[in-house]
């Protein structure tokens, strides 16, 4: 292989590993509130107002039972998030198939894109943007075959 061809795989691997983690740093849903702004981490709700944070576990199981479909969507994005990571983990043992990396990430931008649905009141003018569906993407598109 020549130094070139080693230089580009090089930086395509940094390059991804960039994509994989700025898809899980930054916020997934933006809810802007009149005098605040709720933000929602891959693993963490978070409200600017009063500084607290609720954990997806304690989302889940502990303060809130029997959810509709659209407020779950955010923890199997989690999940397929989490996933997604341990699937591109496997490439540093050259063990991991790319096509599956790939739609692991896809399919949570587009879960992350039905948890709009989930966290928007439409009846008080409140609308969540998707900003981590697009991260999502990009490690999806970064993690292709």
């Amino acid at each position: 292989m020549s130094a070139r061809r080693t230089a580009v795989a090089s930086l395509s691997r940094y390059r991804r590993a960039l994509a994989v983690l700025a898809a899980g740093v930054v916020p997934w849903l933006v809810i802007p509130y009149e005098d605040a702004v709720g933000l929602v981490f891959s693993v963490t709700l978070a409200n600017t107002e009063t500084l607290a944070t609720t954990s997806v576990y304690h989302y889940v199981f502990v303060y809130t039972r029997g959810l509709p479909t659209e407020l779950l969507a955010w923890p199997t994005a989690t999940l397929l998030y989490g996933a997604g990571v341990a699937s591109a983990a496997l490439s540093l043992v050259d063990r991991e198939d790319r096509r599956v990396t790939a739609g692991l990430f896809a399919l949570a931008a587009f879960d992350v894109c039905y948890a709009v649905l989930g966290f928007s009141s439409f009846r008080a003018g409140t609308l969540a943007y998707p900003l981590g569906a697009v991260f999502l993407a990009f490690a999806a598109w970064a993690s292709r075959p």
